[in-house]
C-alpha cells in the first residue's frame, strides 16, 4: 500500500481553496483517510494561510463556470512556485485541462471519478514534485563547495533586512563583514585549484563557527558576514571583537598534505544605517575597507572611513589631469642634498618628483603617486624621472661639478613592466648616463612583494652598473639572505627612527643596531629626516656614514641644488653643535 505521508509523526499539510461553495466531501474524506492534514479557504483569505502555514500541496477548485481560476492559479505560481497546485472539479473537460496545465498547474482530479488509488497516485507524485522542487532550490541558494550562501541568496536576504530599515524599523543595526585570506592567489597557483578548494572549505567551517547563519561565499576566498544586533547596543564595539575573533580564528595553521600552511586574512567592515542602507553601496564600502586592511598590514581589519574614501574618490578624480601631466611635460624634479657625516660635504642626492599643476601650483607626490600606482601611470612617469636625472647628470658635469650618487625611487609597480630592464638600457645610451652615479631606491615592501620577479628585475638592472638603496629600512619585513645576495649598496634608516634618538630608547638602540647591521655587511648606511644637530651628533658617534634632511636642506630645484654645489656648503657634527 502507498503511503503518502513523510513518517508517522508529520503529516501532509494540504490547502484546499473553493471559491464557489464547491461540495468538497469527497476530497476531504479521502484526504483524511491517508492521513493528510487539511485545511479549507476561499482564494481571499488563502494568502494569509499561505504565510502562517507550510503547505505541501494545494487543492484549487477550476471554478468550470468562472474564468477567475485561471487568476487564482497564475497567482499562486507565481507567489508560491514550490507548492504544487492540483486542479479539482466533478467535471473537466479535455480543453479545460489543458488549459490549467499551460498555466502551470501540477496535476488534476476529477472528483466524480475519484477512487483511492487514484488520489494515492496523484499525492505521492506530488509531493515527489514537492521535494524535488524544495531540494532544487536550496541547492540554487547554497554554494557548492562549502554549503553556504550564495551570492544570489545573501543578496536577498541582505536585501530584504535593508528593505525593512529603510521604512523606518529602527530595532536592529547591521555590520556587513567582508573577509578574504591574503596570499590565497599565490597558493592556488603553486598548489592548484584543488588545493584551494581544501582551503576555502576549512576557512568556512571556521567563520562558521563564529557567526552561523550569517554567512555566504560571494566567490574564491571572499565571504561575507552579517552581525545584527539591537539598536541600543555598540554595534561597531561588537564587530570590532568578531573581527578580532576571526583574526585569530583564520591565522590558525591550515593543514594540507600534512603541512602547515598559514594564510592571514583582511577584514572590511561596512555598518548599517551609518554607511548606508543600499545593498550594493555597502558591499563595495566593505569591500573598499577590507582593501584598505589588506594594503595597510597583514592580518588585519578596517571599518569603512567615509573621508577616507572621499579621499579616494579624489584620487580617481586626478587620474585624466595625471594624464595631461605626461603629455604636457608638466612634472619637475627636485633634488635633496646627500652629506657625508664627517666631512659636512655634498656628496649626492636623492631626485624627486613635483608635479607643477597649472591652476594648483606645485602638488607634492602624496597627492598622486598613489593614482599613478593604481592606474600604472607610474610606469612612464618612472621613465621620465630616470631621463630628467640623466640629463640633470649631464648638465653638472658640464659645469665642472661632481656627486658621487644620484638616487631615484623605483616601485614594485614597475617591475611588473617586463621591458624595464631594455627600457632604462637605451635611457641610459641615449642620454649617456653615469651608472656609477645612478641609484635606484627600493621600499622593503617592494622588494619583499613579489621576491622572485623583484630580484630578477634587480639583477638585470645591475649588470648596466646601477647601484640599489634600500628605502625606509626597518620598517617592514626584512631577508638577511636577500641583503646578503641582492646587489643592495646602502641602507637608509627610516625618519621616524631617527626623530626619535633623543627622546626614545628603542629608536636609539634601532638606529645603533641597523648601523652595525650595514657596516658588518660591508654596506653604506644614510640617515633621512635629520633636522636637528642633536641628531646628527647621535648618528656621528655610532658612525652613520651619511645623512640627508631639513638640517642641511630641504627638497631643491635643479638649479638650486647646483648653487649648493657651487658653493661648497658644509655641515658637520661640531658645526651643526654650535648652530
Amino acid at each position: 500500500m502507498l503511503s503518502v505521508t513523510r513518517s508517522d509523526t508529520e503529516q501532509t499539510k494540504c490547502l484546499i481553496i473553493d471559491s464557489c461553495g464547491f461540495d468538497t466531501t469527497t476530497l476531504v474524506d479521502l484526504l483524511a483517510q491517508n492521513q493528510c492534514d487539511f485545511q479549507q479557504c476561499s482564494f481571499d483569505q488563502a494568502t494569509e494561510k499561505l504565510d502562517k502555514n507550510v503547505f505541501k500541496l494545494i487543492f484549487l477548485h477550476s471554478c468550470f463556470t468562472d474564468t477567475n481560476a485561471l487568476s487564482e492559479l497564475h497567482f499562486l505560481r507565481q507567489q508560491h512556485p514550490l507548492i504544487p497546485v492540483i486542479i479539482f472539479d466533478h467535471q473537466l473537460t479535455t480543453d479545460r485541462i489543458d488549459e490549467f496545465m499551460l498555466w502551470r498547474a501540477s496535476d488534476f482530479v476529477i472528483t466524480s471519478e475519484l477512487t483511492d488509488e487514484i488520489f494515492k497516485r496523484v499525492i505521492c507524485y506530488n509531493l515527489m514534485v514537492n521535494r524535488y522542487n524544495t531540494e532544487l532550490t536550496h541547492l540554487k541558494q547554497l554554494d557548492p563547495l562549502t554549503g553556504m550562501t550564495n551570492r544570489q541568496q545573501f543578496y536577498k536576504q541582505l536585501s530584504q533586512k535593508l528593505q525593512r530599515i529603510r521604512k523606518g524599523d529602527t530595532s536592529s543595526q547591521l555590520a556587513l563583514i567582508s573577509v578574504d585570506l591574503d596570499g590565497f592567489r599565490r597558493f592556488n597557483n603553486i598548489n592548484g585549484y584543488s588545493a584551494g578548494d581544501i582551503i576555502v572549505k576549512e576557512m568556512s567551517k571556521r567563520l562558521a563557527a563564529l557567526i552561523p547563519g550569517q554567512l555566504s561565499r560571494l566567490g574564491n576566498d571572499e565571504f561575507v558576514l552579517l552581525q545584527e544586533t539591537p539598536v541600543d547596543e555598540d554595534l561597531t564595539s561588537q564587530t570590532t571583537q568578531l573581527c578580532n575573533k576571526i583574526l585569530h580564528s583564520l591565522t590558525e595553521p591550515y593543514l594540507y598534505h600534512e603541512l602547515e600552511v598559514i594564510l592571514p586574512c583582511s577584514i572590511g567592515v561596512a555598518l548599517v544605517p551609518e554607511h548606508s542602507c543600499e545593498i550594493d553601496t555597502l558591499v563595495h564600502q566593505a569591500t573598499q575597507a577590507r582593501i584598505k586592511a589588506k594594503a595597510t598590514s597583514s592580518c588585519s581589519y578596517a571599518i569603512f572611513d567615509q573621508k577616507q574614501h572621499r579621499s579616494d574618490e579624489s584620487q580617481i578624480a586626478i587620474e585624466p589631469e595625471l594624464i595631461n601631466a605626461i603629455r604636457r611635460n608638466e612634472f619637475e624634479l627636485f633634488y635633496q642634498p646627500r652629506v657625508d657625516i664627517s666631512s659636512g660635504k655634498i656628496i649626492g642626492a636623492e631626485g624627486l618628483i613635483r608635479w607643477r599643476h597649472p591652476e594648483k601650483g606645485l602638488i607634492y607626490p602624496d597627492a598622486f603617486i598613489p593614482t599613478a600606482e593604481r592606474t600604472g601611470l607610474i610606469v612612464p612617469i618612472g621613465y621620465w624621472v630616470i631621463q630628467q636625472a640623466g640629463e640633470d647628470i649631464q648638465r653638472l658635469q658640464a659645469s665642472g661639478l661632481a656627486i658621487e650618487r644620484l638616487s631615484i625611487n623605483l616601485s614594485f609597480r614597475q617591475f611588473q613592466d617586463s621591458y624595464l630592464c631594455r627600457t632604462i638600457q637605451r635611457l641610459i645610451e641615449k642620454y649617456s648616463i653615469d651608472t656609477a652615479i645612478l641609484e635606484f631606491e627600493l621600499t622593503e615592501s617592494a622588494l619583499f612583494n613579489n621576491e622572485l620577479h623583484v630580484r630578477e628585475g634587480i639583477e638585470g638592472l645591475h649588470k648596466l652598473g646601477i647601484n640599489f638603496s634600500l628605502d625606509d629600512f626597518g620598517t617592514g619585513y626584512s631577508s638577511f639572505s636577500l641583503l646578503q645576495t641582492l646587489p643592495i649598496s646602502s641602507l637608509k634608516i627610516d625618519r621616524s627612527f631617527v626623530s626619535g634618538v633623543n627622546q626614545n630608547p628603542d629608536d636609539r638602540e634601532i638606529v645603533k643596531a641597523i648601523i652595525r647591521l650595514a657596516r658588518s655587511l660591508n654596506k653604506e648606511v644614510i640617515a633621512e629626516g635629520v633636522e636637528t644637530s642633536q641628531q646628527l651628533n647621535f648618528l656621528a658617534r655610532f658612525g652613520c656614514h651619511q645623512a640627508q634632511g631639513y638640517l642641511y636642506s630641504k627638497p631643491v630645484s635643479y638649479d638650486k641644488f647646483k648653487v649648493l654645489l657651487e658653493s661648497g656648503c658644509q655641515i658637520t657634527a661640531e658645526s651643526a653643535a654650535n648652530q
